[in-house]
């Protein structure tokens, strides 16, 4: 997981709050939350370089005992370059980014990985 989310998270941790999502997206201590972070991308007069170091990358917290999680790992420890893990673990992320408030950059990413 770490190599196909590599620029899209900060760490990757096993979470001890999660019991009944696979997965969520929670921010560092100094960093945006989804509503300040939403709220800067929609000023109008908003200077596009200084989003990009603002904004700090996401932490990804693992629910270990989640069926899909250890599914997951079943697949990846039989194929690492296994397409549809792949697909499956940024399935897990774009989904968490949106339950946990955050935006897509790319909405159509997500519905191509349903469809």
């Amino acid at each position: 997981m770490k190599d196909i989310l590599d620029a899209k998270v900060e760490k990757g941790c096993v979470s001890q709050r999660l019991v009944t999502s696979p997965c969520c997206i929670v921010t560092s201590k100094y960093g945006w939350t989804a509503n300040m972070e939403r709220i800067m991308k929609a000023q109008a007069l908003r200077d596009n370089s200084s989003l990009g170091y603002m904004a700090a990358k996401p932490h990804l917290e693992l629910n270990p005992d989640h069926t899909i999680i250890k599914e997951l790992r079943k697949k990846e420890d039989l194929n690492k370059n296994d397409k549809a893990v792949k697909d499956l673990v940024m399935r897990l992320f774009e989904t968490s980014l949106l339950a946990s408030g955050f935006s897509l950059d790319v909405p159509s990413s997500l519905s191509s990985r349903i469809y």
